[in-house]
């Protein structure tokens, strides 16, 4: 009977040594911040008004008080916004805009 209960044992034992182990805890990604981008005024040359958000890989502007479109950054510089249409061109804290072969403006900061 102790020969029965060793070879029990020592089963359970193995059995136990073969069972996968829980995966490690998945990092939590960090909280979304709460605070939206800042948006910045503009006033251009030419009296158009422009809302402007850098977002790095994009911005959203709004004109004349519309809503906003977004657009892509053209090249890895992040200077140069465009949907083919409108173009938004940020350089040394310069910015200009224009819409499609229309000369651009340049725009200061309200």
């Amino acid at each position: 009977m102790n020969a029965s209960i060793t070879a029990v044992a020592l089963v359970a034992l193995v059995l136990a040594a073969c069972t996968p182990s829980p995966p490690p805890p998945v990092a939590a990604e960090p909280a979304a911040s709460i605070m939206p981008r800042p948006t910045d005024i503009y006033t251009c040359e030419r009296g158009t008004k422009l809302s402007v958000r850098l977002l790095g890989e994009s911005a959203e502007v709004g004109v004349d008080g519309a809503d906003a479109v977004a657009l892509p950054a053209l090249g890895n510089d992040g200077t140069t916004f465009t949907n083919g249409r409108q173009t938004l061109h940020v350089k040394q804290g310069v910015v200009s805009w224009a819409i499609g072969r229309m000369a651009a403006e340049t725009c200061k900061p309200d």
